[in-house]
């Protein structure tokens, strides 16, 4: 997997990813595996043993579902130094049992919405603090076709926050009030939404996953509805609730914009700029005092290319508190992602925090080189030379990076705590 000495390269074997992956991450992994093991025992009596024994049924529908995901796994904590089935159990576990107060929020704008009329995605993810990767993986797997996507989520497990995929379906899992029969026994939404992102092509074959997994009983909410939100290149968004008894379409548009949860200004702000709307108004949305709430961890816009959402679909992400950092680009023709934007590097900018006027001119500066890279791009794919096209979208995230540390400047204010392991989506 050769790349940039700054960059890994996330696409290959389930194997070779899955070893990247633990070696760049091995002290979070090795960290929070501990951090669940004691509060499984302290809070739940639960012993190392009992906890792998649960899990046996979660690795069974991985096996069933994507037995790459099992690979990859594996190499990750034989990469990060811990024990194969231990890690297997802290997968399975993390994502059970709590309900938080604070719903994610996720919004999109469609067809004349957007200024460019490139189908637009966001969500603020609320959860507990723990650091955030942001990448682009491709898993190869003979006689499979899987999509290439990009996502979010924490730097010591493989599930998925929130994405943007290769077919340019974007999309999120979130929180929709308590499930009125709670059920354990499946696979929690950071891996179906990554069995998503894999597998299917637009909001259509995403809802019949979602019931495919419903109706053979392999989706686990645990105590919540969720509330899954789709955008694709197509220019649908849409809605879908999804609780242990039924899947529901909720909301479906084609023009305008959409949000799941009313925060205060959030509407305001999409109708005021509709038609003119940019991936820069979504992000000053996930800053808006009612939307950045304080569990807020980690925050993804995706602009979505119609014609060639593989190479020009770009996706931004807020790793920490909106209000607290600054947005980072990755776009999803680069097969290489910033090692910064995956080890957790990039979210510690949020502890200082990031002044908002830093953030802002770090924004306006990078998304500048970023036109001038997807230009370059477009010049050179239009003179048949896909591989320079690539390179020239590479160009942006990297330098990001050069800018942050002259950039981004930290305020004099509290750090924000990590907390323990075990929490929701």
């Amino acid at each position: 997997m050769a790349c940039n000495p700054c960059s890994v390269n996330l696409t290959g074997s389930p194997e070779a990813i899955g070893t990247t992956w633990g070696r760049i991450n091995g002290p979070d992994i090795r960290a929070h595996l501990q951090q669940f093991l004691e509060l499984a025992h302290s809070e739940h009596g639960l012993s190392e043993e009992t906890l792998v024994q649960r899990s046996e049924p979660y690795s069974d529908m991985m096996a069933e579902l994507a037995p790459h995901w099992l690979v990859e796994a594996h190499a990750v904590a034989r990469a990060a130094g811990v024990d194969v089935a231990l890690y297997g159990a802290f997968l399975a576990g993390k994502y059970r049992g709590l309900l938080f107060s604070e719903e994610c929020t996720s919004y999109a704008a469609v067809g004349v919405a957007s200024a460019d009329r490139r189908p637009l995605f966001h969500k603020n993810r609320d959860n507990v603090m723990r650091p955030q990767a942001f990448y682009r993986k491709h898993t190869l797997v003979p006689g499979r076709e899987l999509w290439p996507f990009i996502g979010t989520g924490d730097t010591s497990d493989t599930g998925v926050m929130m994405m943007v995929n290769a077919a340019g379906l974007a999309g999120s899992a979130d929180q929709a009030g308590p499930e009125p029969r709670p059920r354990y026994r499946g696979l929690m939404n950071p891996y179906g939404l990554r069995l998503i992102a894999e597998t299917a092509g637009n909001c259509d074959e995403a809802i019949q996953i979602v019931r495919m997994m419903n109706d053979r009983g392999l989706y686990a909410g645990g105590k919540i509805v969720t509330r899954w939100t789709f955008t694709d290149a197509s220019g649908t968004a849409v809605t879908v609730l999804n609780a242990h008894d039924r899947v529901s379409v909720e909301r479906l548009t084609r023009v305008g914009v959409l949000w799941t949860v009313e925060r205060p200004g959030l509407p305001e702000l999409l109708h005021s700029r509709q038609g003119k709307l940019t991936p820069a108004d979504m992000n000053e949305a996930s800053r808006l005092p009612g939307v950045c709430v304080e569990s807020n961890c980690s925050c993804l816009t995706a602009s979505i290319d119609p014609e060639r959402p593989e190479l020009f679909t770009c996706a931004w992400a807020a790793l920490g508190p909106a209000n607290r950092t600054a947005y980072f680009p990755l776009y999803m023709g680069q097969e290489q992602t910033p090692v910064a934007y995956v080890d957790g590097k990039v979210y510690r900018y949020s502890l200082g925090p990031v002044t908002p006027e830093s953030a802002a001119v770090f924004e306006r500066e990078t998304d500048g080189i970023r036109r001038q890279a997807e230009g370059a791009a477009r010049g050179a794919l239009g003179a048949g030379d896909e591989a320079s096209a690539r390179e020239h979208l590479q160009r942006p995230a990297l330098e990001a990076l050069r800018m942050a540390d002259q950039t981004l400047e930290t305020a004099a204010v509290a750090a924000i705590p990590e907390a323990a392991e075990g929490a929701g989506s």
